[in-house]
């Protein structure tokens, strides 16, 4: 352990991207995920065992990184850290490479799921669930975070629809498998045999898959890597959406097809909130006593520039708009 403290230290730091992780490539090419975390954070192990899992029981699909070791939250490392293969790459260039994504897809989603007592959450009814995290989100973040009340209101009306299709369509029978939850296109990277490889396992959990191809192909997440950076055009997603489901066969084909555009749309908002939620506690002042609250001191300065501007653009009415045309 020693050994592996002191490669961290020797190692190439690369650029700070991601909102929940740094990243050093060690001398020997492996790279190590340095979870972000407090001093003396209580959820930090567990959160940090919960990646580890994930990695293992991803692994028989061949497109996520394998786990070398784990390295235990300690002084100076509070989050702990994961060292995993180095994925030699690029972000995905929208939308050519979206098949290639949509095959990534795929092969996660047909792995089996955890066995009984597996740390890996499981959403038994991934409507619901993701309904309720829109909510509190909405409760504790909406106002303070969008300044325009006409954004706001469209905000508020599409989960007023939600909440209407609750009483419905939450109550069928909806088709679950391996999720990922963060598919946003720059948590991808296309190797030089142009497959691509899903890097960022921190949420993975038992869930919706129409998720994950929601979250792939929203603008809200196709803007927020500053590598990527693409509004797809309506037929672009559409193809996305049909490679995906032609290489899933037609019998999940056909259990998933009605639940593509409710996720789609509640992935829209659980995004939105997201956002809220980012951009009040990373502009407060850090509050101790919360070890909840979120904070971007691990990101560069430019990078905190790129994604205070892609909220404010998701934030934008006639944005917004737009987007909720396509499902209206």
């Amino acid at each position: 352990m020693a050994d592996l403290l002191a490669a961290l230290r020797e190692g190439e730091a690369l650029p700070a991207t991601g909102t929940a992780h740094g990243h050093v490539r060690l001398k020997d090419g492996r790279l190590a995920r340095i979870a972000y975390a407090y001093e003396d954070d209580p959820t930090a192990a567990a959160r940090l065992h919960l990646q580890a899992e994930a990695f293992r029981h991803l692994a028989p699909a061949g497109r996520t990184p394998r786990l070398h070791e784990v390295i235990e939250p300690r002084l100076g490392l509070p989050g702990g850290a994961l060292i995993v293969d180095f994925i030699e790459g690029r972000a995905p260039r929208l939308p050519d490479e979206l098949d290639a994504m949509a095959e990534t897809l795929a092969r996660l989603h047909f792995l089996p799921l955890p066995v009984a007592g597996s740390p890996i959450p499981r959403q038994d009814n991934p409507f619901r669930a993701t309904l309720d995290v829109v909510e509190q989100g909405t409760q504790r973040f909406l106002d303070k975070a969008v300044a325009d009340p006409g954004a706001r209101s469209e905000i508020v009306e599409e989960l007023e629809l939600m909440r209407g299709m609750a009483a419905t369509v939450a109550r069928r029978p909806q088709p679950l498998s391996i999720a990922l939850a963060d598919t946003h296109p720059g948590n991808f990277i296309v190797d030089g045999d142009g497959l691509a490889w899903f890097v960022d396992l921190e949420k993975v959990h038992v869930g919706s898959p129409a998720i994950d191809l929601a979250h792939a192909t929203l603008p809200t997440s196709t803007v927020w890597h500053p590598d990527v950076g693409k509004i797809l055009a309506r037929a672009e997603v559409e193809g996305f959406y049909e490679s995906y489901l032609a290489k899933i066969g037609e019998i999940r084909a056909a259990e998933l097809l009605p639940w593509l555009q409710p996720m789609r749309r509640l992935t829209w908002l659980r995004t939105i909130m997201f956002m809220a939620r980012w951009k009040v506690q990373t502009e407060a002042p850090r509050d101790p006593s919360d070890p909840s609250q979120w904070s971007d001191a691990g990101l560069e300065p430019a990078m905190k520039v790129h994604l205070q501007a892609r909220i404010d653009q998701c934030f934008d009415r006639g944005s917004i708009r737009a987007l909720r045309a396509e499902w209206l």
